[in-house]
């Protein structure tokens, strides 16, 4: 990479990108994952501790007690997929209604893992085995990069400080392209560049990793935030970059 190239790179600050693995964490708990489906399920009904135990007994057979529920709250809580209100509630052994912490599903509470509200166990669990398996080929000499969707799904590669890695469809690369490393994804990303050329580049320089989006026709994005084209973009570990939005992009979690 040049240094022209290199010139006026992009750093997106407003991308807190640890906080993808700190809810994968979170989620990835017997106890934690029920109190999401049922706050979930109670949609915009704040429930308080008691109401949230009852409902672990009686539905799910898990007892555990307050002080610990209040753990899991608080670890849901850090993880920012709840948050915390003051509600009016009967209270056992008190007369009348009593102020107490009630707790809500956050709307966007999925929207960085890409997954709705509605999510399946499958579903998230599948995440959390895919974030696991990405860690577990870090080190200080490469970055991983695993596919999250789509007919790739799972699809997990080591990338070298000294490589260039080039990524897109299969269909725009030619034989002379792969004198350098390339990731070919299938041509059913059908919104991923459909320029003939790779949609981005990754690589490693000054202590730290980039990607390039010459000109894609499409857009890159890290999170939801689209990186500007023609100029280098620091990534953050644990980041998920999009090819494109929508049905047909690709989604590529980052980590080292």
């Amino acid at each position: 990479m040049s240094d022209l190239e290199m010139e006026n790179t992009v750093v997106l600050d407003s991308y807190d990108s640890n906080i993808i693995s700190v809810k994968l964490a979170a989620v990835n708990n017997k106890v934690r994952f029920s109190i999401l489906e049922i706050l979930r399920d109670f949609k915009k009904k704040p429930l308080y501790s008691r109401e949230i135990n009852s409902i672990l007994l009686n539905k799910y057979n898990i007892e555990i007690s307050v002080q610990m529920l209040g753990q899991h709250i608080k670890q849901l809580l850090d993880a920012d997929l709840i948050e915390e209100i003051s509600v009016k509630k009967e209270v056992v052994n008190k007369i009348g209604r009593r102020n107490v912490k009630g707790y809500l599903l956050k709307e966007d509470a999925f929207e960085d893992l890409f997954l709705e509200i509605t999510f399946l166990s499958d579903e998230v669990f599948t995440f959390f085995d895919l974030h696991k398996s990405n860690l577990q080929l870090t080190d200080s000499n490469h970055c991983a990069l695993t596919i999250f969707n789509g007919v790739d799904k799972g699809k997990t590669f080591k990338i070298h400080k000294d490589d260039v890695v080039q990524i897109g469809r299969k269909d725009q690369f030619d034989e002379g392209d792969f004198d350098s490393p390339v990731i070919l994804l299938d041509n059913e990303y059908s919104t991923v560049s459909n320029i003939s050329k790779p949609h981005i580049k990754i690589f490693y320089k000054d202590d730290a990793w980039y990607v390039l989006d010459d000109a894609s026709s499409n857009g890159t994005f890290i999170g939801d935030v689209e990186i500007l084209k023609g100029k280098p973009t620091k990534i953050r570990s644990n980041s998920f970059i999009k090819l494109s939005r929508g049905n047909g992009g690709a989604v590529i979690y980052c980590s080292f």
